[in-house]
C-alpha cells in the first residue's frame, strides 16, 4: 500500500520554513494527545488543557505507550494554555467575535461574547483568525455545528468551501484502476447540489489539493473526471447540464491555476463522464473508441469530483467500509488551509495524517508566512557570533529564522599586527558592532547573544552563561589559544549594551568520554577533548527531533568533516568517545591527522620548536601539504583533470574517515546503532559522500547526510532552548576551583 505517512513526512522534512502553530482544543481526548505528540516534529502544537491535566491524562490512560518520543518530550514541546486565565486575549476575541458577528444571524453583543469566546473551539478558531495560530483542528469530540459552524463563521473564506477525502487503498485493491492506488474525491461532506460554477471550483481545488499532496515523482499526472450517468453527451437531465456548464468553465481557471505555478501543467480535468469511463481502461475503450486518444482522463482518473453530495459522501462511505485498512486524508478546501473538521470516528492515525496535510498545504502556500503573533511560541530574536582565524561569522536570528547573516572578513595583516589573539577584540567586536548599526538592530531588540566556545577547562555539554570565570579562563588561554577564545568576550560586550544574557553553547572542550576512552597505553598520557562538538550535538538532536525522538534515546555516530574532522560515538545522549580534532584521526584538508609514531618522534627531534610543529600538523598538513592546496572543490577538479596524485590523496582521506566512523561501531557495548550522520563543509561533496557512502554500507548502519556546517544555526537552537525554559544554563566556575 502507497504509503502517505512517508510521502509526506518526506516532503515535510525537506521545506526550511519555520514552524507553523497549530491549535488543538480537544486536549482531553486520548487521541488528540497521541496526534499532538507525533505532529510537535512538523507544528509548535498548542493544547488547550492544563500541564497537570495533561500530565495525569497520560499517566492514568497509558497513552504515552503509543508515542513515538517520551512523556517529557511531548510535554517539553507542547504548549498548555487554560483558557480561563488568559485574560487579555479573552477581551480581545470578545471584541473581536462581536466585530465578526455584525449584520448576521448569529449576531453578539459584548457579554454573550465574552462567555462564548471562553469555550475552547471558539477561542481556538478566533486565535487562529487573528494570527496567534495558523491551524486549528477538530471534531473528534465536537458535533459539526459545534466545531465546524465557528470555524465557517469566523475563519476567513474564500468562494466556495468544499471537503476532499485522499484514499490510499491497501493492496488487495485491484491497481488497474488506480495508479498506486491513490483517489481523491470531492465533495463529499458540504455542497448538497453545486453549481457549475462551484463544481468548476472543486473541481480545480481538488486537483490542485492532489499535486500538492502526492509529488509528481510519485504520480506524474493528475487527472480529475466530473462523473456523471452521461458520457459526452450519452444522456441529458439537469445534473448533466450542470456539469457541461462546469466543463466550459474549467479549461480558463485551469490556465490560471498553470500560470500560477508550472507544477499543475501536469493536472487535466474533463467533464461528463461516467464512472466507469473515469476509472477503467476498457470501459472508456467501450465507450469512446478512437475518441479516446482525445481525453487525459478517461480510464485514469484518480480525482473525481461528484455532482452531488449524495454521491460524493456515498463514494466516500463505501471506499471507507470496504477498505478499512486504508489510509485516508481528509481535506478542507476555502478555508486558506486554517482548519479541519474530523469525524467523531476517527482514529488518532487519522488526525495524524489529515494534520500533516493541512501543514504541508500551509508550508506550500503563496501566502505563507511565520505565525504573525508569536504569543504561545515567541520567536526570540538572537545574535549569534562565530569568530574563526580570518574572519567573524554573525547572523541575526528571528526565532529560527534568518534576519541576516554576514561573513566579515579581516585583513590578515592587520590581525597579525595585533599580536597575541586576545588583542583583537576590540577590532573584532567593532566590526561586528558597526553590522548592527548597518542593519538598524535597535537596543533592546534582542533577547541574547550567544557565540561560540572556546578553549577552556573540559566541561559538560550544553549552554552556558557567559561570566567573569569563563572570560579569565579565555584570556589565560588555559586551553589553548585558537580565535574561538574571542567568541564568549565579543558576546559579552554586545550583550552589555543591549541589556540581555550572553551565552556560549557546546564548547570544544565538552567531556564525555566513558572511562575506557581515556586510558591509552602510557599511564599519564589521557586524550584530550577537542572536537565540533557544537555541530555534532546540533545534528544529533537534529536527527533525534526528526524522528520524534529523544536525543538520550539514541545511538549514533556522527561524522564532522571540514577543515577539521571529529568523529564522535554518541551513546544515549553523550558523545563517549572521540579523538582530538586538531591532532588525531583521519587526515583533514588542513591536518594531518594521526600519523605513525616512529615518524613523529624524527620530527619532534628535528630541530623544529614546540608551536611551530603544531602550526606544521594543524595547518598546513594534508591536503595541503600533498596538492598544495585546502580546497577541496580544486582538488576534485583536479583529480577530473586526470591527476592520479590529487585522485590517490583524496582516496586516503575518504578511506581514513570510513575507517574512523567504522571503529566507532563496537562502542555501544553491542547496542543496536540508529543511525551515522555526515555533516560539515566537506559533506556538501557529491563525490566525497558517494564514496563514503560505498565504503560504509557493509556495515548495515542507515545513513544520513546534513550537508554544511550550521554552526550558527547551532549556536541560535542552544540559545532558544534556554530562552523558551526547555534548557536550564549552566554556570561556568572553573576559574573558581569549582567544577559545574
Amino acid at each position: 500500500m502507497y504509503n502517505l505517512h512517508r510521502c509526506l513526512d518526506r516532503q515535510l522534512f525537506a521545506i526550511d520554513k519555520p514552524k507553523p502553530t497549530l491549535i488543538m482544543p480537544e486536549a482531553d481526548d486520548l487521541r488528540t494527545v497521541e496526534a499532538a505528540e507525533r505532529l510537535t516534529k512538523f507544528a509548535n502544537v498548542v493544547l488547550l488543557t492544563t500541564r497537570e491535566k495533561l500530565e495525569s491524562l497520560i499517566e492514568k490512560s497509558g497513552v504515552a505507550e503509543r508515542f513515538w518520543g517520551t512523556r517529557e518530550r511531548l510535554l517539553r514541546m507542547v504548549k498548555c494554555v487554560q483558557v480561563e486565565k488568559e485574560e487579555d486575549l479573552l477581551e480581545e476575541f470578545a471584541q473581536a467575535y462581536v466585530k465578526f458577528s455584525q449584520g448576521k444571524k448569529w449576531e453578539s453583543g459584548i457579554e454573550a461574547a465574552r462567555e462564548k469566546v471562553r469555550d475552547p473551539v471558539h477561542f481556538s478558531v478566533l486565535a487562529t483568525r487573528l494570527g496567534y495560530a495558523d491551524m486549528v483542528l477538530g471534531g473528534a469530540t465536537h458535533r459539526t455545528r459545534d466545531f465546524f459552524t465557528p470555524c465557517l463563521r469566523l475563519l476567513e473564506r474564500q468562494e466556495m468551501v468544499y471537503e476532499m477525502a485522499l484514499f490510499a487503498l491497501p493492496d488487495e485493491h485491484t491497481d488497474e484502476i488506480y495508479e498506486k492506488n491513490l483517489v481523491l474525491f470531492a465533495d463529499v461532506a458540504l455542497n448538497p447540489e453545486p453549481t457549475p460554477e462551484a463544481l468548476a471550483r472543486i473541481a480545480i481545488g481538488s486537483c490542485k489539493t492532489m499535486r500538492d499532496i502526492i509529488p509528481a515523482s510519485d504520480i506524474q499526472y493528475i487527472n480529475g473526471a466530473l462523473i456523471s450517468y452521461s458520457t459526452r453527451g450519452s444522456g441529458e437531465g439537469p445534473s448533466v447540464e450542470r456539469i457541461r456548464q462546469a466543463g466550459k468553465l474549467i479549461p480558463g481557471m485551469l490556465e490560471n491555476l498553470r500560470k500560477e505555478d508550472p507544477i499543475y501543467e501536469t493536472a487535466h480535468i474533463e467533464a461528463e463522464l461516467q464512472i466507469s469511463v473515469a476509472v477503467s481502461m476498457s470501459a472508456a475503450l467501450t465507450k469512446l473508441g478512437d475518441q479516446l486518444d482525445d481525453s487525459s482522463a478517461a480510464g485514469r482518473a484518480n480525482v473525481l469530483i461528484a455532482p452531488t453530495l449524495d454521491v460524493g459522501n456515498l463514494l466516500y462511505h463505501i471506499y471507507a467500509t470496504r477498505y478499512p485498512s486504508c489510509q485516508q486524508l481528509l481535506v478542507i478546501g476555502g478555508l486558506h488551509n486554517r482548519a479541519l473538521d474530523f469525524s467523531r470516528s476517527s482514529s488518532a492515525d487519522d488526525i495524524i495524517l489529515g494534520a500533516k496535510g493541512l501543514i504541508l498545504r500551509n508550508l506550500k502556500s503563496r501566502n505563507f508566512r511565520p505565525t504573525p503573533k508569536d504569543y504561545f511560541f515567541p520567536r526570540y530574536r538572537v545574535l549569534a557570533i562565530n569568530p574563526g582565524s580570518t574572519s567573524t561569522k554573525v547572523a541575526l536570528f528571528a526565532g529560527i529564522d534568518p534576519v541576516f547573516k554576514r561573513e566579515l572578513r579581516h585583513d590578515a595583516a592587520e590581525l597579525r599586527s595585533l599580536g597575541h589573539i586576545p588583542n583583537q577584540l576590540e577590532t573584532r567586536t567593532r566590526v561586528v558592532e558597526q553590522v548592527l548599526l548597518d542593519e538598524s538592530v535597535d537596543a533592546g531588540s534582542l533577547h541574547a547573544v550567544v557565540a561560540r566556545g572556546g578553549l577552556v577547562h573540559p566541561v559538560k555539554s550544553g549552554t552556558y552563561r557567559v561570566g567573569d570565570a569563563m572570560l579569565a579562563d579565555l584570556r589565560a588561554e588555559v586551553g589553548g589559544s585558537h580565535a574561538s577564545n574571542l567568541g564568549a568576550a565579543m558576546a559579552a560586550d554586545i550583550a552589555k549594551k543591549h541589556n540581555v544574557p550572553a551565552y556560549v553553547v557546546d564548547p570544544p572542550v565538552v567531556d564525555e568520554l566513558d572511562d575506557t576512552a581515556k586510558i591509552t597505553g602510557l599511564p599519564g598520557i589521557e586524550p584530550r577533548p577537542a572536537w565540533h562538538a557544537l555541530n555534532q550535538k546540533a545534528c544529533a538532536k537534529r536527527f533525534a527531533d526528526e524522528r520524534g525522538k529523544e536525543y538520550d534515546q539514541l545511538n549514533l555516530i556522527v561524522a564532522h568533516l571540514g577543515g577539521g574532522i571529529s568523529v564522535g560515538a554518541h551513546r544515549k545522549g553523550k558523545c563517549i568517545h572521540v579523538r582530538d580534532a586538531l591532532l588525531d584521526g583521519p587526515m583533514t584538508p588542513q591536518r594531518s591527522g594521526s600519523l605513525p609514531q616512529h615518524g613523529l618522534i624524527d620530527l619532534c627531534f628535528s630541530g623544529i620548536d614546540r608551536q611551530a610543529l603544531i602550526d606544521r600538523l594543524v595547518n598546513r598538513s594534508g591536503l595541503q601539504a600533498h596538492l598544495d592546496t585546502d580546497d577541496l572543490v580544486r582538488v576534485e577538479a583536479m583529480i577530473a583533470e586526470g591527476d592520479q596524485i590529487a585522485k590517490k590523496v583524496f582516496e586516503a582521506m575518504v578511506q581514513q574517515i570510513a575507517a574512523e566512523i567504522g571503529s566507532l561501531v563496537t562502542r555501544f557495548s553491542g547496542e543496536e546503532l540508529d543511525r551515522i550522520i555526515i555533516s560539515g563543509g566537506m559533506s556538501r561533496s557529491e563525490l566525497l559522500v558517494s564514496r563514503l557512502l560505498r565504503l560504509l554500507t557493509p556495515l548495515g548502519v542507515p545513513i544520513t547526510v546534513y550537508p554544511g556546517e550550521n554552526e550558527l544555526e547551532a549556536l541560535r537552537d542552544g540559545a532558544i532552548r534556554v530562552l523558551s525554559g526547555h534548557e536550564q544554563p549552566i554556570e561556568y566556575r572553573f576559574a573558581e576551583g569549582e567544577k559545574p
